[in-house]
């Protein structure tokens, strides 16, 4: 990790997290009532957020010291219902990394091993100004 981490929506989620190999991560979150829409399922933005912080901290894991990165675009493909109570994880993975832009892909998986959703995005890869 190339900075301090402050806390935030990670904590806020109640995500946990595991360090598969270096620019691979995995993000899980048991689900509940808190997570659902109006509808009565898990909303979108829930495994979208689970796999953008698991893309997010998969390429944070390759950074340099001083260096920074910031999602720039994101496509999500949703496959499935989620329902309160269910347990999902999204495991994010760098496909790239070059000096300014990395490449990612995310899955995201109920405890049944069922794919929910998939993403892939690109993330800008800066220097933090003294």
């Amino acid at each position: 990790m190339s900075q301090e981490r402050r806390p935030g929506l990670v904590e806020l989620f109640g995500m946990e997290e595991d360090v598969l190999a270096p620019g691979r991560i995995r993000c899980r979150l048991a689900t509940d009532e808190r997570h659902q829409n109006i509808q009565g399922v898990i909303h979108g933005v829930v495994p979208v957020a689970l796999m953008d912080t698991a893309m997010g901290h998969a390429l944070d894991s390759l950074l340099a010291a001083g260096e920074f990165c910031s999602t720039t675009q994101i496509s999500v493909q949703f496959l499935r219902a989620v329902r309160p109570g269910e347990q999902i994880e999204a495991v994010g993975e760098v496909t790239r990394k070059g000096r300014r832009i990395a490449y990612l892909e995310g899955v995201c998986r109920n405890e049944a091993g069922d794919l929910v959703a998939r993403a892939q995005g690109t993330w800008y890869v800066g220097k933090v100004k003294a």
